[in-house]
C-alpha cells in the first residue's frame, strides 16, 4: 500500500534523531511523496526543543519545499491522569497538526488500564488534538473500546505506527484490536512511520500489513492520498495556504 505523505517523523531537534528536516524532506520528494508531516517531541521530554520551537515553526519553514508540502506539528507528551500536553496552547494554535502520544520518561509510573482510558478520554475531548499516536503500546494498555468511541466523537484521527513491533516490543495483538475498533467505529487511520532517520520515512509495510488484516478500507487511510489528507485537516483547522493538490 502506497502512502502519498509520512504523518509521524523526527529530527535532529530532538536530540535522538539523526536527520535534518530538509533530509527528510529530500527522502519524501525521493519516495514520490505529496506532502510530509513533521512531528517533533513536545518539550516535556529531555532533549526535546524548546516551546518556541513549536511557536516558530509554521513561519520559518516554508510550505513547499522541493514539490513537498511541509505539514507543521508536533507529538505533543500526555503528561498526566487529567490530559495535560506538553506544548503550551502559543505553540499548539501556530502548529497544522498536533498528535498526542504516552510516552514512558514523561507519562506517571504505576497507573492502571482505567487511569490511562480516562487520560485518552480527556484528550479526545481536546479539539485541538488531530492524532492518537501508537496506542497499542502494552505498557500503556487502556480499554481500547472505550478510547475509539472518544477518538470517533472528538473527530481525531488514530495511528498504526510501523515502528511499533520493533520500538515497542508486544503491540502487535493491541494494535490490530485498535485497527479492527477503528474499522467497526469508521475512525480515521493513518499509517505512520515514526521515522528517526530519513530512510525509515514511507516504509509503512507492517502497518499496512495491520489495516489490510484489520478489514480498514483504503478510503478509510486519510494519507494514502494528499487530496483526503488535507480535506480532512482543513475541515479540523482552516488553513490557508495548503495547495490543492
Amino acid at each position: 500500500m502506497k502512502i502519498a505523505g509520512d504523518t509521524h517523523t523526527h529530527t535532529t531537534a530532538c536530540q535522538h534523531a539523526y536527520s535534518t528536516l530538509l533530509e527528510n524532506i529530500r527522502h519524501a520528494a525521493a519516495m514520490g511523496h505529496r506532502f510530509l508531516v513533521t512531528t517533533e517531541h513536545g518539550p516535556g521530554m529531555e532533549g526535546a526543543p524548546h516551546e518556541w520551537f513549536f511557536e516558530n515553526l509554521r513561519k520559518a519553514v516554508p510550505r513547499e519545499v522541493e514539490g513537498v508540502v511541509v505539514i507543521k506539528g508536533c507529538e505533543a507528551n500526555l503528561m498526566d491522569l487529567a490530559g495535560t500536553l506538553d506544548v503550551p496552547k502559543a505553540g499548539l494554535d501556530r502548529l497544522d497538526l498536533v498528535m498526542v502520544s504516552m510516552h514512558r520518561v514523561t507519562f506517571p509510573k504505576n497507573t492502571t488500564p482505567e487511569e490511562r482510558t480516562a487520560a485518552w478520554q480527556a484528550v479526545a475531548q481536546d479539539p485541538r488534538v488531530d492524532v492518537i499516536g501508537h496506542l497499542g503500546d502494552p505498557r500503556f494498555s487502556a480499554d481500547y473500546e472505550a478510547v475509539i468511541r472518544a477518538v470517533k466523537e472528538g473527530g481525531q484521527a488514530v495511528e498504526l505506527n510501523n515502528s511499533s513491533p520493533k520500538s515497542r516490543p508486544g503491540s502487535e495483538e493491541n494494535c490490530l484490536a485498535i485497527a479492527r475498533l477503528c474499522r467497526e467505529y469508521k475512525v480515521p487511520v493513518l499509517l505512520s512511520t515514526d521515522a528517526h532517520f530519513c530512510t525509515a520515512i514511507g516504509n509503512v509495510e507492517w502497518s499496512a500489513s495491520i489495516a489490510r488484516e484489520a478489514g480498514i478500507p483504503e478510503e478509510q487511510i486519510l494519507n494514502t492520498s494528499y487530496r483526503r489528507f488535507r480535506d480532512w485537516l482543513a475541515a479540523r483547522h482552516p488553513i490557508d495556504d495548503l495547495p490543492e493538490e
